[in-house]
């Protein structure tokens, strides 16, 4: 131990971690993505705060390294980007079809496109654009077999139909059409070209009813990768922008993305237990020998999975050491072993982060839990703090959009 003793307290009042974002991956990752495809356009995904990396921050970043459109789940993320003063071209698609929908309204005067995959929604946007006086911009959604949102190939026929007299009477605009893929995180399944299959012909239907789409879009961030023929006039990037492994065979380095996002907090307590030790609620471990523990002031309360602990490793002081012990709300041990020389209260425990600086990846701790990485970078909670690197422009915190007339699609 540096400072010799046997149980410290950090000398810092600040016992939370952080979350880094360093946007120079963001710009590399998105203009790597780009040079994958010959689409001729490309979406950079930014839903759910833009996978906890930063709504606007990301927005903005993706758009100065070449993204043509954005993409957002819900329609009140596409508005805080209109409020911010991004004016890239933006897809939403998940609302509550409702004809008091403040939010449907504020959307189309905010020239956001909308995903449309029912009569029932179409009838509720041609009556929103009708009353504001200019056609709503929609992108029809086939159900290629995910079972979410989108028409299926049952009802189609009826969809373009409906779409297409509502683009006749002048209250909508059928920009694109798309699917998302059941299988998209296994690019070699047969159920992707089957789908693609049924795409094409949905598109070649849509046509023959009179409908002029200018998008096609099918593939997301595993199919950038691996499936070019999958690519038709766009392409939608989530994962992959955030260096993240959008499959479990695609190693994101080997295609020179890396990930943006990394997650710290200092080391708060460090203490020398003997043998027979429990560490944690029930006691899950208990040491076989006497060790030196390390306090992380995180839990699940921040995001923190409970089954990491046995699982994956954090790095502190150069060295990669265990998670040990039942993950509490606001804080978990890890194990530092027999000898904690060269570590001391105060430095700094990198949870996750670039695998290139010796740390465990989000990969790594989603592996851990038998998930992924988006559901590890996915669930920090808010109350960490976020810096960004790399970047010209102020960085607020990020602020949930209200949800006003917010939910899944109808």
């Amino acid at each position: 131990m540096r400072r010799n003793a046997q149980y410290q307290e950090a000398a810092s009042a600040v016992l939370s971690g952080q979350v880094t974002v360093d946007l120079s991956a963001i710009s590399d990752n998105v203009k790597a993505l780009k040079q994958r495809t010959e689409a001729p356009f490309f979406m950079a995904v930014v839903k759910g705060n833009a996978y906890g990396h930063g709504l606007v921050e990301v927005a903005r970043t993706a758009a100065e390294a070449g993204a043509d459109w954005l993409g957002t789940a819900q329609l009140t993320e596409a508005i805080a980007l209109r409020k911010a003063g991004i004016t890239l071209p933006i897809l939403s698609w998940l609302y509550l079809a409702s004809q008091t929908s403040a939010t449907i309204l504020e959307a189309l005067e905010n020239d956001i496109d909308v995903s449309l995959g029912s009569v029932g929604q179409l009838e509720v946007l041609a009556g929103i654009a009708a009353r504001l006086g200019r056609p709503a911009v929609v992108h029809l959604e086939l159900d290629s077999g995910l079972s979410r949102g989108g028409a299926r190939k049952e009802d189609w026929a009826e969809l373009v139909a409906q779409a297409r007299q509502a683009e006749i009477d002048g209250t909508l605009r059928v920009r694109g059409l798309w699917t998302h893929l059941a299988w998209a995180d296994v690019p070699a399944h047969p159920g992707n070209a089957t789908a693609v299959a049924e795409f094409e012909d949905a598109v070649r239907e849509a046509r023959d009813a009179g409908l002029t789409p200018e998008l096609r879009h099918v593939s997301s961030s595993a199919n950038i990768l691996d499936r070019p023929e999958f690519h038709f006039d766009m392409v939608r990037a989530g994962l992959a922008i955030y260096g993240l492994a959008p499959a479990d065979h695609l190693d994101p380095a080997d295609f020179g993305l890396r990930p943006a996002l990394s997650v710290t907090a200092p080391l708060v307590m460090v203490k020398k237990v003997p043998a027979g030790t429990g560490v944690s609620y029930e006691h899950q471990a208990i040491t076989y020998e006497p060790r030196y523990l390390g306090l992380i002031p995180l839990g699940y309360a921040d995001g923190i999975p409970k089954g990491i602990s046995g699982r994956s490793v954090v790095k502190i002081a150069g060295r990669s050491v265990p998670v040990i012990g039942k993950v509490c709300m606001d804080q978990f041990m890890v194990d530092l072993g027999p000898d904690a020389s060269g570590i001391a209260v105060g430095d700094t425990a990198v949870l996750f982060g670039d695998p290139a600086t010796g740390a465990a990846s989000a990969d790594d701790w989603g592996a851990a839990i038998g998930s992924h990485g988006d559901e590890i970078i996915n669930r920090i909670a808010p109350r960490l703090p976020r810096a960004y690197a790399n970047t010209a422009y102020e960085c607020p915190d990020y602020q949930e959009p209200a949800a006003a007339g917010q939910g899944n699609v109808a």
